[in-house]
């Protein structure tokens, strides 16, 4: 192996997909033989088992398999896995090693440059644990990329037309929407929303619950609770049941679940039509519509603005899906292989970003980037702090926005209210509301005073989001004094807004003092 390709790896909840570049073309790796590679780790007698073989074992060994663990990225979640304990980012880390062995082999060549994609509405900590366990697994992560731009990429780019485009893209635990701005072969997010506990998942378990009514009618055994060895493989059986009906009747009215002996001399006969499952997940699908609506208000579009509607992800084929849009916003484009379109067009930022661009065929630049390539994306929640409002109330006070370029950073400024006070400290919130309880506390940024007065003291507080969209905090001290004034004069006349630039001029100068800031998100 002498050569190190790139890659853009669609790191799903149900499958995965891993892309490059080659020879001027974007290619899908085969993982198996496969183009898709299941989201599944198992245990079985000690030894770690992945993709296709472990989804075999969620039937024939339940309580030593985990699959769907996506949506619990950066929480404080373990599994007993055997007798392992393992965190969700433990379970992406060895998906993610899995991948890389098999592509490797594919392909011949090492693999440690991939940009890594995410559900544009993951939050910081999610795309943070993202980020680790593919550094865990030897990735080299070049960017982490939001899902509806990299399917955007992969569909607009060299096409040498401006249009506007949205993004649908329900896959199978999470859902995206997305407006994009294309010119050439630059890309701009204009604004985001989603779900990342809304997907194909969730289609399944209204199937499912259907499924656990019929049997506890026919046996009076309530499985979906029960706790015998028995009953978790018949959950199992049931899901793996619904999410063959699901498919069956994206092309077909109706459907029968026929399960032999899914308990002890009982055999599982259900009839679904098409439009019974409509009624099950028509309000999932509002929801999905709701966002849709979401976002054109902030893009402050309508329906008409918008060129080409382009549905990625496996729960789309879905055709109400595509009824209700077509009703709501307008005929929908469905992309050419939806399941592999994110990391098609993650393949392409790889190669943009990669240091072995110059390594590359020449005519492999010359075929994918015909025009400069530039992608913007923005940030998708906006943080910020409790503060008093003028009726001395707690308030939500953004402090980076909502849809803001990225990278970017943004500050405030914060005073001592008691005498000798040792530290100042934000409740930090993300969410858009200015009523805290309708935001999410993530945690408490702590500035320390190393000189506490008994006058007050001023500090700021710096929000940085990177270009991953995870933020990052600085605290800073503002002892007064002919350096610090400027600064603590602009940020009154700003409303209480720090000037970055004159922050930034003194850290370098070493006139003040600042201080990187991990605060722990509550889970």
């Amino acid at each position: 192996m002498n050569m190190s390709a790139v890659v853009g790896i669609d790191l799903g909840t149900t499958n995965s997909v891993i892309s490059c570049v080659k020879r001027g073309k974007v290619e899908t790796i085969l993982l198996d033989g496969k183009n898709t590679f299941p989201s599944v780790v198992s245990i079985s007698n000690g030894k770690i088992i992945t993709g296709y073989p472990a989804k075999a074992k969620l039937i024939m060994d339940p309580s030593n398999t985990v699959g769907s663990t996506k949506r619990d990225m950066g929480k404080d979640i373990t599994y007993i896995i055997g007798k392992q304990k393992m965190t969700p980012q433990d379970i992406a880390c060895e998906i993610l090693k899995a991948i890389k062995e098999k592509a490797e082999f594919t392909l011949g060549e090492e693999i440690t440059q991939a940009v890594i994609t995410t559900p544009a509405y993951f939050t910081s900590e999610q795309r943070k644990a993202t980020k680790n366990a593919a550094r865990k697994a030897g990735f080299n992560v070049l960017r982490l990329m939001a899902e509806p731009s990299a399917a955007a990429v992969s569909y607009g780019i060299n096409q040498n037309k401006d249009q506007i485009i949205m993004v649908y893209d329900l896959g199978g635990g999470t859902f995206d929407v997305s407006i994009m701005k294309i010119r050439g072969n630059k890309f701009e997010a204009i604004a985001i929303d989603g779900d990342f506990r809304l997907g194909g998942d969730d289609f399944d378990e209204k199937i499912c619950s259907v499924l656990y009514k019929r049997i506890k009618e026919d046996t009076k055994i309530d499985i979906e609770v029960g706790k015998e060895r028995e009953h978790m493989a018949a959950r199992q059986k049931i899901k793996e049941a619904a999410e063959n009906a699901k498919i069956e009747l994206s092309s077909k009215e109706n459907t029968s679940v026929i399960i032999p002996n899914i308990l002890r001399d009982y055999h599982l006969d259900f009839e679904l039509t098409r439009d019974e499952y409509y009624n099950l997940i028509k309000p999932l699908i509002d929801k999905t519509i709701e966002k849709v609506k979401s976002v054109l208000k902030d893009a402050n579009m309508t329906p008409e603005d918008i060129d080409r509607l382009i549905l990625v992800g496996g729960a789309t084929k879905t055709p109400i899906i595509k009824e209700i849009l077509k009703k709501e916003i307008r005929d929908p484009f469905t992309a050419p292989n939806v399941d592999e379109v994110v990391s098609n067009g993650a393949a392409i930022l790889a190669l943009s970003l990669s240091n072995s661009i110059a390594s590359e065929e020449s005519s492999t630049i010359t075929d994918i980037f015909k025009e400069e390539f530039v992608l913007d994306e923005k940030v998708n929640f906006s943080y910020g702090v409790a503060l008093l409002n003028s009726q001395n109330v707690l308030e939500f006070c953004p402090v980076v926005h909502k849809n803001t370029l990225l990278p970017c950073q943004a500050g405030l400024i914060a005073y001592t209210v008691d005498e000798y006070q040792k530290v100042v400290t934000f409740r930090v919130f993300r969410g858009e509301h200015k009523e805290l309880e309708k935001d999410e506390e993530i945690g408490q940024l702590k500035i320390s005073i190393t000189r506490p007065e008994k006058e007050e003291v001023a500090v700021g507080a710096i929000f940085e989001m990177d270009d991953d969209n995870i933020i990052h905090f600085t605290g800073v001290e503002l002892m007064e004094n002919s350096y610090t004034m400027p600064i603590i004069h602009s940020a009154y006349e700003n409303d209480g807004q720090l000037d970055l630039n004159l922050v930034e001029e003194l850290i370098r100068s070493e006139k003040i003092k600042s201080e990187k800031i991990d605060i722990k998100a509550k889970s």
